[in-house]
Parts: structure tokens; C-alpha cells; sequence
């Protein structure tokens, strides 16, 4: 019997509230809805395409020709996992 089949073939839900309750370690499937997404906040995830770790958004700075520096407006990520 596979996860995919106990799970189709539980009827035992539990409320999300009650993940902190559980002793043994075990797999769980939370399923929810999205009933709202708040627009000024950053709710995905941006993954690296090799490791899967988290993208840093970096700025990156250029020097002009009178000597001071300045950001370029392009937006740069850079992987998360320092040996990828």
C-alpha cells in the first residue's frame, strides 16, 4: 500500500493546529485553499534550478565615471547554498 493510497483511503483528518501534537515522527499531507493573497507581501519561493536552495535578490553596484557608485536597476539573484 503506497502513501498516496493511505492517504486517499484515510478518513481521518485532523485539524493543521494539532501538527505540534504529534510524538513519533511520521509523514503528514496538509492540503489547504488560498482564500486571499496579501499583494505587498513576498509569498513564493524563488529556488535555485541546480540545488533547490532559496535566491537571495543582490543588488549589484557599479562604479560611475565621477568616482561614486551606484545600483543597477536589474535585479540579481544568487543561490542560497554556498557550495552550488
Amino acid at each position: 500500500c503506497s502513501v498516496e493510497d493511505e492517504f486517499l483511503n484515510n478518513d481521518v483528518f485532523s485539524p493543521i493546529a494539532y501538527l505540534g501534537s504529534i510524538i513519533e515522527p511520521k509523514k503528514v499531507v496538509i492540503v489547504g485553499t488560498i482564500v486571499a493573497i496579501v499583494s505587498d507581501k513576498m509569498w513564493y519561493y524563488d529556488g535555485c534550478n541546480h540545488c533547490k536552495s532559496k535566491l537571495e535578490q543582490k543588488f549589484e553596484t557599479y562604479d560611475k565615471e565621477d568616482g561614486t557608485s551606484d545600483v543597477r536597476d536589474e535585479k540579481v539573484y544568487q543561490c542560497s547554498n554556498k557550495d552550488c
